[in-house]
């Protein structure tokens, strides 16, 4: 495997624990409150983070097909578990970049149009920012097929790999497919990055044996 490979494949896990922490605040209570918080308090974290929100959604159109490309250049080149992987990944890769352009980017733009306007006059944008995040539409569906894709391609994936390189990388691997079903807030995002990289570590350790 060449070195740029290599090399993508261990900043796809670091790159998924600075994109879950990119959406927090520096205390973890608040973190966590954040999860179940009320649409006006959602609205003023994302303002309080606006750049660093910004910054970390674009970041994610390419992380999210990083990711799923570290999985896939893992894969045995044949076999029935690869092959429901690999369409899987197929799926996942479009589909989160789709979730994660309009849910990150999109709101960041609402957030800095918002700024500019006078308090009295953003009761429209704050409407738009609650249903992006907070009533059912379209997105949902492609959220949740998105998630399901990534489940089954990790889990397929950790079948695959079972043969050659044993419970060092199908474990860590399966449980970072799992985790990341739940949700990239942290500290989902920063277990399931942490549980990638030691599946990563264990494949590049493992590899040249194998072959």
């Amino acid at each position: 495997m060449d070195i740029a490979r290599r090399i993508a494949m261990i900043l796809a896990p670091v790159g998924l624990i600075a994109f879950s922490l990119s959406h927090s605040t520096l205390s973890w209570s608040e973190t966590q409150h954040l999860r179940n918080a009320d649409v006006d308090e959602w609205i003023q974290h994302l303002a309080n983070i606006h750049g660093r929100w910004l910054a970390a959604h674009l970041g994610g159109v390419a992380l999210f097909p990083l990711l799923g490309m570290t999985i896939w250049w893992m894969l045995p080149p044949r076999g029935i578990a690869s092959t429901v992987s690999k369409i899987a990944l197929v799926v996942y890769m479009p589909l989160y970049v789709a979730v994660d352009a309009v849910l990150g980017i999109g709101s960041s733009i609402l957030v800095h149009y918002r700024e500019g306007l006078a308090p009295s006059d953003r009761a429209d944008v704050d409407g738009a920012i609650e249903a992006l995040f907070f009533e059912p539409s379209a997105i949902d569906w492609l959220d949740r097929g998105a998630t399901i894709a990534w489940e089954i391609g990790a889990l397929a994936a950790a079948l695959a790999l079972w043969r050659d390189f044993g419970w060092r990388v199908s474990v860590p691997l399966a449980a970072a497919g799992w985790i990341l079903t739940n949700s990239h807030f942290p500290p989902y995002g920063v277990f399931a990055g942490l549980a990638l990289a030691v599946a990563v570590w264990q494949y590049l350790i493992l590899e040249r044996r194998v072959a």
